[in-house]
């Protein structure tokens, strides 16, 4: 059945006197037009005109028998009604699965993070502001061999961002976030932008004093997959360990 058909079926069974005279035709069988005006306040003649869009939908057939004139329920056309809902319902159960495994793959991300840690031989304030310092983070912040950072700023101020350029051969991997804390010389947290990161991504940074010297306690939640999650904590083992050279 085209568009056209289904419009003329579904603008026919929109009016609701068009409904109910549809349904006194199921469940009586054929009844003559006079006999289904009386059932309606409405004229003899509106009655018919609503029996001529149902016709014209194919949903009511005229039989004359004489000067009589039958009209007859006819539901096979509403098949194509049935068909063309059982297909939307598809789609939205489709959209639905789909909706599904986004929110699903959503929480998994919530829920990957990871927790490296390191003794830092220098003071605590050292320690502290050589993540506020763009000089010193081209200095550490090299999550692999062979890398370096270039063109590395920062606003160290709650709302400040920092960004940096790591390079890996010829591949320049731009880096950067947003200081969502800054609490000397004891926290620090912010967002994390990189060319495999997701929205929401935080990294959180604590400095306890210890054994003369400063342990940093990295936390980074938020990982679109475990794989990423498990290079990411290579990569700031590997910047840890940068950071206590730098200091050094």
């Amino acid at each position: 059945m085209d568009e056209y058909n289904l419009s003329e079926i579904l603008k026919a069974s929109s009016d609701a006197t068009r409904r109910s005279i549809l349904t006194t035709l199921v469940q009586q069988g054929p009844t003559r037009v006079t006999e289904l005006a009386g059932r309606y306040d409405i004229s003899l003649n509106s009655v018919s005109k609503h029996i001529k869009v149902l016709e014209a939908a194919g949903l009511v057939t005229r039989k004359t028998l004489g000067r009589v004139h039958l009209i007859e329920a006819n539901l096979a056309p509403l098949n194509a009604v049935e068909k063309w809902f059982a297909n939307l319902k598809s789609i939205w159960a489709l959209q639905l699965e789909a909706l599904d495994e986004i929110l699903k793959k959503e929480s998994t991300m919530t829920e990957l993070s990871l927790n490296v840690s390191r003794q830092i031989n220098a003071p605590i304030e050292a320690v502290f502001n050589a993540w506020l310092n763009p000089e010193m983070m081209a200095k550490f912040m090299t999550p692999g061999e062979g890398m370096t950072v270039e063109d590395a700023k920062a606003d160290p101020v709650v709302g400040g961002v920092f960004s940096l350029n790591m390079i890996a051969g010829k591949n320049k991997l731009p880096h950067g976030g947003e200081y969502k804390v800054i609490k000397p010389h004891s926290t620090i947290v912010f967002s994390w932008d990189s060319p495999v990161s997701v929205d929401g991504t935080l990294v959180t940074l604590n400095f306890t004093p210890k054994d003369g010297g400063t342990f940093v306690a990295l936390n980074h939640v938020k990982f679109v997959d475990e794989e990423t999650r498990d290079n990411h904590k290579g990569g700031w083992t590997k910047i840890l360990d940068s950071l206590n050279s730098a200091l050094a």
